[in-house]
């Protein structure tokens, strides 16, 4: 990727983000040739948004990663601009094409930074302090054709994240038998259930499980796990289309409850 077109992928990418608009095209000089460019591409954006808070992770599965055309899991930063806390108003102008899901996250309370030898359940575990429910706010800048390279680039598809309660009891939760029910209030008071799912859907049921993939990933090599950052694990609840404005809260049972409002 030669450096006037790295940047001219940087600029676009940058100002896709902060102005919440689609890029048409996709130059196929702009689409970083491999693994390295294209996180090298994510960091030059990143970078220029604000601080990097955590990540969420992909392609935790052999059939995630064929789909996806990569060797290992991957992830996007969760920049400080686009974190908010559970009750937070987000603007639908903040987003291109929005879908909504309802996740486990893992807050770690010391670094998993690279290391040679693999981190191992046990220390993964002890390096976390508290896992959080959340809701991400799914988006693209990107046209449909982009592929996985490109949407590493692009942050891996993030529009914001929602934090929702913690709990530091974590490793009793049963994921798998957690029932997870999204409902959506509009202004007029009618309430519609958007979304369904439990644990189950993270790694048959064990969503810590893709932390200690992601800390050993060779995708962030560069600067492996920092104390504070938040780790999401992928949708419990698939990624339906974000219906309108309104409230929209995700009810995990015990654990809690995590809302957004989205105003026009």
């Amino acid at each position: 990727m030669l450096d006037h077109d790295f940047d001219a992928a940087r600029a676009a990418l940058l100002k896709a983000r902060r102005d919440a608009t689609p890029l048409p095209d996709l130059p196929a000089a702009w689409v970083p040739p491999d693994l390295d460019a294209a996180m090298r591409l994510q960091r030059a954006v990143a970078v220029a948004l604000g601080p990097t808070r955590g990540w969420k992770v992909s392609a935790v599965t052999p059939e995630g990663q064929r789909a996806l055309g990569v060797d290992g899991p991957i992830a996007g930063p969760l920049l400080a601009p686009f974190l908010v806390e559970s009750g937070a108003t987000l603007r639908r102008g903040q987003f291109v094409h929005p879908k909504i899901e309802c996740e486990f996250a893992f807050v770690l309370a010391r670094a998993l930074p690279p290391r040679a030898t693999p981190w191992t359940r046990a220390e993964v575990a002890a390096a976390v302090g508290a896992m959080r429910i959340g809701i991400e706010l799914v988006d693209s800048r990107l046209p449909a054709s982009a592929g996985t390279l490109s949407q590493l680039a692009d942050g891996l598809n993030n529009g914001a994240y929602v934090a929702g309660p913690a709990t530091r009891d974590w490793a009793t939760v049963r994921w798998a038998d957690t029932p997870i029910v999204l409902r959506w209030r509009t202004a007029d008071g009618t309430t519609t259930e958007v979304a369904r799912g439990d644990g189950r859907a993270i790694l048959d049921g064990d969503p810590f499980g893709a932390v200690v993939l992601l800390a050993n990933a060779s995708a962030l090599a560069q600067r492996g796990l920092a104390a504070g950052d938040l780790i999401t694990t992928g949708s419990c609840t698939g990624a339906p289309e974000v219906p309108g404005a309104g409230d929209y809260e995700a009810d995990f049972g015990a654990l809690g409850r995590v809302s957004v409002r989205i105003e026009t």
